[in-house]
């Protein structure tokens, strides 16, 4: 079930929903612009085409397009800190802009940004050499672990001695 905590949309002013989407709590416009709010680090886990694609808000979400005009609008302001947002680069390269708050790293999509995120070449290479990295990381902390144990195990075997 949906449910509002006073958080109206930066974009449209209407109210915003909270909506749990893969274990990430957002707040999102549903009835309005499309617009989806996400604290510090939440959107790497649903910047992905096939994550949360069994949830029908996601899916929702996904339907929006609603183009923002951001010369005619003015900065918009953190729903949860109260400080003025700054226009970024999402991934350097992808040509799309987001909003972001500096004071608690707070990120607005405009409805059809996630859509586009998603969609976005370099978005998705980024994120495929993210999972790589992640990866290759994985691997040197579990050969780092067998090589301690194998260190210990022979520490052990030549105190018996």
């Amino acid at each position: 079930m949906n449910r509002n905590e006073g958080y109206t949309c930066p974009a449209c002013g209407k109210a915003l929903e909270i909506v749990t989407i893969a274990d990430v709590e957002l707040e999102a416009c549903l009835n309005g612009c499309g617009g989806i709010w996400f604290d510090a680090a939440e959107l790497f886990r649903l910047d992905e085409q096939e994550e949360g694609l069994d949830d029908p808000v996601v899916l929702k979400l996904l339907s929006f397009n609603t183009p923002r005009n951001t010369d005619n609008r003015d900065k918009i302001t953190c729903l949860k800190c109260g400080v003025k947002m700054r226009r970024r680069e999402h991934r350097e390269g992808s040509g799309i802009f987001v909003d972001e708050c500096y004071g608690c790293g707070g990120i607005w999509l405009d409805g059809g940004e996630l859509r586009a995120i998603r969609e976005n070449p370099v978005v998705i290479r980024s994120n495929e050499e993210r999972k790589r990295m992640d990866a290759e990381f994985s691997q040197r902390i579990k050969e780092e672990k067998a090589r301690q144990a194998a260190e210990e195990a022979r520490k052990r075997r030549a105190r018996r001695w």
